[in-house]
């Protein structure tokens, strides 16, 4: 074989080395994202926990202020009905005197 062809199939093999070089960083790249992923997908389902712990107290919570809001409207008509006795005995009063 003559020298062009051996420097020509050398040149050649470099440039394989050197792409095998950019592939093994980045597939070294990827190995670590690959990690930081499986990291970060371990705390899903403490996060599904916590987040099904907190819709609970949100229907817990929810349930409370509607009892209140029930006893309030409950309250303020019963208040409306004394609020009107009271005017009605005042005006009855008066009228006594």
């Amino acid at each position: 074989m003559s020298d062009p062809i051996l420097q020509q199939i050398l040149t050649e093999l470099q440039g394989m080395k050197s792409d095998l070089s950019e592939v093994k960083s980045e597939l070294g790249t990827m190995k670590a994202d690959i990690d930081s992923i499986k990291e970060d997908t371990k705390l899903i389902p403490l996060i599904q926990q916590v987040v099904s712990e907190v819709n609970a107290e949100v229907s817990a919570t929810r349930d409370t202020l509607e009892r209140i809001d029930k006893t309030l409207t409950l309250h303020d008509a019963t208040l409306d009905i004394l609020a009107r006795r009271s005017i009605d005995q005042e005006a009855a009063l008066k009228r006594i005197k």
